[in-house]
């Protein structure tokens, strides 16, 4: 008995050899996806993120020295909105490339708000020294190779075409500016402009107003609502979601104004909230999950095996352990492929009954009755039924997993309670 033991588990372990082969196929699979997903976005457009507007006003700072050698400077500040409004909609476009689907969207966005703006009292310069008419507005977007459409800036009474860049905001690296020469000191300035941006995967905004907020509708029914904040009003259907955030500007680590080089776009970009639009469903996540559990397939199999040969007096060779070992590994590799063509749910539901139905018909040639065969197919079929249970409920896998195993070592308890192993284990030592 003890040697029959030994002998499955080291069976176990062997057959870890092909799951290992699998499981190298599956991370092998991913990677091929996320080239598929790369080389889509990188012509369609990647995550989008919306910083600004930013009033950029430059300054001349003169001084003497101790020898009375005259110096300047050129100090450069920063000026976010008071009120920021973004409202819009992302339509989503579900591309193929390959097997592999990958869901894009265009966001149309409507930005709108004001500015208070500054006065000759927040900069160290004199009034005629200050570059009123060099100020520009900058807006800040992830990818602007993806920009489809941009309305001219109306800032109060007029309207101004975007240029490309970021213009004297540099530190946002990418985006596009519009001149906004003598902005008028020490009033408040009312701007809004319409943007059309493509992207994939992820949609986020920064909340540069002192008050933030941000209107999103899409026809996406799996939205991720992440970032620095959630919005405070949402509804998901099958038709879609629809998002509102609200953010003040003391929840944030950045301030109002700054001069040049004391913020960059990093420290914009880690208030940066939003939704990420993927698929609802990871098949190689989930493919990866259900490897985890092919020990408890593998074991309980053998165990069940192990208590015919013991209890029936049958003679199962180890060449039929690992014929039957290796038809639950091949089940893996079943889910994996048909997963990538049909779905995962319908894929598990397929490979499931091909190999229940093969290993049933094979051991009842083994265990030479169809009611053994049988029960061995009924311990499959509750076993695949309850992975993919567990597959569903991410969150409560643990618990439940918990709970199956121990329901089936009770069980295991229960049926052998009254079976004389010392009788059993001299029965075989004697055949």
């Amino acid at each position: 008995m003890l040697v029959r033991g030994i002998g499955a588990g080291l069976l176990v372990l062997l057959l870890q050899i092909p799951v290992a082969i699998i499981s190298s196929a599956i991370d092998e699979r991913r990677l091929t996806k996320d080239a598929a997903v790369a080389d889509v976005t990188r012509t369609w457009g990647g995550s989008q993120e919306l910083v600004g507007p930013i009033l950029t006003v430059s300054s001349i700072e003169r001084w003497e020295d101790s020898d009375g050698k005259p110096h300047e400077r050129t100090v450069v500040k920063r000026f976010l909105p008071r009120t920021l409004s973004v409202g819009g909609r992302a339509d989503i476009e579900v591309r193929r490339r390959g097997i592999f689907d990958m869901p894009l969207f265009v966001a149309q966005l409507h930005v709108e708000g004001t500015f208070l703006v500054p006065d000759a009292s927040q900069f160290a310069a004199k009034p005629r020294d200050i570059l009123w008419h060099d100020a520009s507005l900058a807006v800040g977007v992830g990818d602007p190779r993806a920009i489809r459409t941009a309305s001219p800036l109306t800032a109060g009474s007029r309207r101004t075409a975007f240029e490309p860049g970021p213009g004297d905001a540099r530190f946002l690296g990418t985006g596009l500016h519009a001149p906004l020469p003598n902005p008028g000191p020490g009033t408040v300035l009312s701007f809004a402009f319409d943007l059309t941006v493509a992207g994939s995967g992820r949609l986020t905004f920064v909340p540069v107003g002192d008050e933030t907020l941000v209107a999103l509708t899409s026809s996406w029914p799996d939205p991720s609502f992440d970032g620095a904040w959630l919005p405070v009003e949402r509804q998901v259907g099958a038709a879609g979601f629809d998002a509102t955030w609200r953010v003040l500007n003391l929840g944030r680590n950045f301030p109002a104004s700054w001069v040049a080089a004391e913020v960059d776009r990093q420290a914009l970009s880690a208030a940066a909230f939003g939704v990420t639009l993927l698929s609802p469903v990871d098949t190689y996540r989930t493919n990866d999950r259900a490897v985890k559990y092919q020990l408890l397939f593998l074991g309980l199999t053998f165990v069940a095996f192990t208590l015919f040969e013991l209890l029936a007096r049958l003679r199962v060779h180890p060449f039929q352990y690992l014929l039957v070992g290796l038809a639950l590994c091949v089940f893996y590799l079943l889910l994996l492929s048909l997963s990538e063509q049909i779905g995962f749910t319908r894929a598990y539901a397929i490979a499931s009954v091909m190999v229940v139905a093969l290993v049933t018909t094979y051991v009842r040639f083994v265990l030479t009755k169809w009611t053994r065969a049988l029960a061995i197919g009924a311990l499959l079929c509750v076993l695949y039924g309850f992975l993919f249970v567990l597959l569903q409920i991410q969150d409560y896998a643990l618990l439940v997993g918990s709970l199956g195993l121990f329901v089936v070592l009770a069980t295991i308890m229960w049926v052998t309670r009254r079976v004389n192993w010392y009788e059993i284990g001299a029965a075989v030592r004697g055949t």
